[in-house]
């Protein structure tokens, strides 16, 4: 398990096994408190912890449309069948799989993460709508709305307390996720190396939510200029973070900007009692990965060509954790 210390500065260190030095790492908020109150009709139903892609009968799935969908489920330690308990879906970049996220982003590493369900949904032919790369006519948006209804009707979950993560494809569908009606179930939303097909000028999303974002200076898969990736045009990512800024504060937001923190930045938007509602983390020498200060998650042992391994300098997963921690349905920009 990894775990971070927290300092009277707002930033944690990482304690990183063996040869790899500390990393820096933003603190992040207490975990969701427990609440007494029921939360779905999935509580009373025990589960058993761990992750878990199919059971006696096979392969975990639901139907959505016309199509047979699937998903993995992490389960925490901590989990109680009768205490409403945070949800996270967690989607794949493209060409991956639920289990290589699971491998990725590493939720069940942090202390923060045991009171969360984490589900993993898997993409048709491994991809998400959005990208013209994607299966033609798949809605990717209704199999979330139909896979968090059933979710809900299994686990113990806090209706109030949803929030969705990806990397890559799966970043980008997360904020097309944010961008519809669909997305109004989830308190908050975090992505690293979003692929961002669909929100491509500042008028093309006229919701307000709370955005977490990372990006490598270096990702050669999708760019942080934009401009043509493989599944169509992509915006520039300074800009598209101007736009959610610009969206959850006004035209006239203005963003706060940290100097160097040892290898990326922070750019900030906080308005009305948001505080930090939209930030993005940019990393000066990372390519496209899902940041791991223990170089040990699927990108750093995978992604060779893309710096995952060597740029240490900030665990990411904590961040989110964070991020989710400060919003429920309550508080979040509406």
């Amino acid at each position: 398990m990894h775990f971070i210390m927290l300092t009277c500065l707002g930033f944690a260190v990482a304690a990183l096994p063996g040869s790899v030095s500390a990393a820096a790492t933003p603190s992040g908020y207490p975990p969701p408190p427990a609440h007494d109150r029921v939360g779905t009709t999935g509580c009373g139903k025990p589960h058993t912890p761990g992750y878990h892609y199919r059971d006696t009968h096979g392969n975990f799935s639901i139907v959505s449309g016309t199509s047979t969908r699937y998903y993995a489920v992490q389960v925490s330690q901590g989990y109680n069948a009768r205490q409403p308990h945070p949800l996270i879906f967690d989607y794949h970049g493209n060409g991956d799989t639920s289990t290589e996220q699971h491998r990725n982003s590493q939720y069940y590493n942090y202390p923060a993460s045991q009171k969360y369900v984490v589900i993993y949904p898997q993409g048709l032919n491994r991809s998400w709508e959005g990208p013209s790369y994607a299966v033609k006519g798949t809605d990717d948006l209704q199999f979330t709305t139909d896979l968090l209804a059933h979710v809900q009707a299994e686990y113990c979950v806090d209706p109030t307390r949803v929030y969705a993560s990806g990397k890559s494809n799966g970043g980008g569908f997360v904020d097309t996720l944010a961008c519809s009606d669909h997305g109004d179930s989830f308190a908050a939303f975090a992505m690293a190396s979003a692929a961002l097909y669909t929100d491509t000028n500042r008028t093309s999303c006229s919701k307000k939510r709370a955005i977490l974002e990372t990006h490598g200076h270096n990702d050669t898969v999708i760019s942080y200029a934009g401009g043509q990736g493989k599944g169509g045009p992509l915006p520039n990512v300074g800009k598209w973070v101007k736009w959610w800024g610009e969206r959850n504060c006004g035209l006239d937001a203005k963003a706060q900007v940290t100097g160097d923190l040892g290898g990326y930045n922070i750019t900030s938007y906080s308005c009305g009692g948001l505080e930090n509602v939209t930030q993005h983390y940019h990393f000066a020498q990372l390519g496209h990965c899902w940041p791991n200060a223990f170089a040990d998650n699927y990108d750093a042992i995978h992604l060779t060509s893309q710096n995952c391994s060597e740029v240490r300098v900030l665990d990411y997963t904590p961040v989110v954790l964070g991020f989710f921690g400060k919003w429920d349905l309550g508080n979040a920009p509406k």
